[in-house]
Order: C-alpha cells, then sequence, then structure tokens
C-alpha cells in the first residue's frame, strides 16, 4: 500500500528532490572500500531529480534530468555560486 502511495506521488510530479543522511565512517563492501555514494531514483517521469546525500561528512549532490531540458553548464554556474554564497554566509 506504501509502494502504491509513493508511486501515484511521483508518477504525478515533474520534479524529484530526495535527501538522505549517510555513514559517518568509511564502509566497505566485500572487502572493497567505498571512497563515495550517490543514488536518484529511477523510472519516474520527473523531469528532473535531485538526490542529495552525506558520506563521510561530504554532500554529494546527484542531478537527473530529461535531455535537453535544462543547459547543463548554466545549471553548473549557478549550483557552484549558491554553494559560494551558502559556505560564505555559514562562515
Amino acid at each position: 500500500a506504501v509502494a502504491k502511495v509513493i508511486y501515484n506521488t511521483i508518477g504525478n510530479s515533474s520534479v524529484l528532490m530526495s535527501n538522505l543522511v549517510g555513514p559517518v565512517e568509511k564502509m566497505a563492501l566485500a572487502n572493497h572500500p567505498v571512497n563515495g555514494l550517490y543514488f536518484t531514483a529511477t523510472g519516474g517521469p520527473e523531469d528532473l531529480t535531485i538526490t542529495i546525500i552525506s558520506y563521510e561528512k561530504i554532500l554529494r549532490i546527484a542531478m537527473k534530468t530529461q535531455k535537453g531540458f535544462i543547459d547543463e553548464h548554466k545549471l553548473k554556474f549557478y549550483i557552484e555560486k549558491a554553494a559560494e554564497i551558502i559556505f560564505k554566509a555559514a562562515m
């Protein structure tokens, strides 16, 4: 029942944004060290998906869009600019 509600909600959205607190200590899978984690939702109809996760206190942001939906160079510029402003304000 929960999966159906989530699927129906995502199925009617054009933007999906999710965040997840990840492990604060280094981890390994099958004795192979994990250098970083990213995740994203797949299979939905949304035009833009933004997922945020932390791993070892490092924030990682993944974005997925429909082809041609966003100018990636402008998006990268504005995200970097916003990160600088947030960083300066936090200091």
